[in-house]
């Protein structure tokens, strides 16, 4: 009896002072669907819902991590996306990028980006363009 207990005991003190897989998964890269949107006019009741997902290690998985990420428009003036990744452009025609960040604590603090774009069409007189 002693002998499994010690055993038990041995096991569950590797268990705690080794690394293994119970240590967490770590993120290691975003990606967004779909990878670009394009939008006929700069008519902000068009929408298109973004998803992203995450890429993680140890163990190895895919997960949909839409609604933990921080989603940014680099330029609202022509798409603008909400926290919830429903992206519609705005008031003027051109391309923007968007980006879903998630800060991680594995490694603490490190901040993993996706990227997709966003282009907004349109005649001259329906939209003025907008350049970065």
């Amino acid at each position: 009896m002693i002998r499994k207990t010690l055993g038990l005991l041995l096991i569950c003190s590797i268990a705690l002072f080794v690394p293994g897989c119970g240590t967490g998964q770590q993120l290691v890269g975003i990606t967004i669907n779909p990878a670009t949107v394009v939008f006929g006019s700069a008519d902000p009741a068009l929408f298109a819902q973004l998803t992203a997902m995450g890429t993680y290690v140890h163990p190895p998985a895919t997960k949909d991590i839409t609604t933990q990420v921080t989603w940014t428009s680099n330029i609202v003036e022509v798409a603008q996306v909400t926290s919830t990744g429903i992206v519609s452009p705005n008031v003027a025609c051109g391309v923007t990028p968007i980006n879903a960040s998630l800060v991680t604590n594995s490694p603490k603090g490190n901040e993993i980006t996706g990227t997709m774009s966003v282009t907004v069409d349109g005649t001259a007189t329906s939209c003025p363009t907008t350049t970065p």
